[in-house]
């Protein structure tokens, strides 16, 4: 399975970032240090953040 970047969007400080969905470490916001995302074993779990756009 090939896995694909999102575009999210920090819910504490409306800061965007690309990550990507199968992350196997936790993802935090490069402006305020929320933590966006964390490893589910697969595709990780968003905590923080909401996807604008999935890029291909």
């Amino acid at each position: 399975m090939v896995g694909k970047f999102l575009r999210v969007t920090c819910n504490d400080c409306g800061h965007e970032l690309v990550i990507f969905e199968r992350a196997s470490t936790a993802i935090n916001c490069s402006v305020c240090g929320a933590t966006l995302a964390l490893p589910a074993g697969g595709k990780a779990s968003l905590v923080g953040s909401e996807v604008q756009e999935v890029l291909e």
